[in-house]
């Protein structure tokens, strides 16, 4: 039985973490046997992040390195897509993990009204005496790498507008149709 260490439900979702959420899907999608082991021990993961996958060939991070190795395993991620197909919705789901997910990461780390609710639960295990250091150190170096990238640097509206245009372009990619590019759901689905 394979064991994904993840990040515990919060905010509705099966994980505090959209990609720990993405990877189990992943495990369903696959239909392989499987156990979440919550953590928040990040130091001990390969990358330092959550998902993790213990697996017996060894720990395997990152949901997009567990879609490697379970297509490696003979998982179909894209049923029923073609070629083109395949590169619409990996494209999609691109988009999603790459820009989309600033914003999320951007609304629940700087925004303030945001901030204010996340942080009481994304740092509920640290004890109170040392919360708002832990927190705050936490959240300097998430500001900091946002505005590395550039997404912190856009006024709220410019940054809403370029977000909308994302969600646009989505919509229009799945109207009409049932799944993205096929008949079935595929991988896109699962993490979007």
């Amino acid at each position: 039985m394979l064991t994904l260490l993840t990040f515990p439900a919060s905010l509705g979702e099966p994980s505090l973490s959209p990609f720990c959420t993405k990877a189990m899907c992943l495990l369903q999608m696959a239909g392989v046997d499987w156990k979440p082991e919550l953590t928040f021990d990040l130091a001990a993961m390969p990358l330092g992040k959550l998902p993790v996958l213990k697996a017996d060939d060894g720990l395997i991070p990152d949901s997009n390195l567990m879609a490697a190795w379970l297509e490696a395993q003979g998982v179909d991620l894209f049923p029923g897509r073609d070629a083109e197909g395949w590169a619409k919705a990996h494209l999609a789901l691109r988009l999603a993990e790459e820009h989309l997910r600033l914003g999320l990461v951007h609304d629940r780390w700087v925004d303030e009204d945001g901030w204010q609710a996340f942080m009481p639960i994304v740092f509920a295990e640290v004890p109170e005496g040392k919360r708002e250091a832990v927190a705050q150190g936490a959240r300097d170096a998430v500001r900091a790498g946002l505005h590395w990238q550039g997404i912190a640097r856009f006024s709220d509206a410019d940054r809403q507008t370029y977000l909308a245009a994302d969600l646009a372009a989505l919509s229009t990619l799945v109207s009409g149709h049932r799944f993205l590019f096929g008949e079935t759901p595929c991988l896109a689905e699962r993490a979007l």
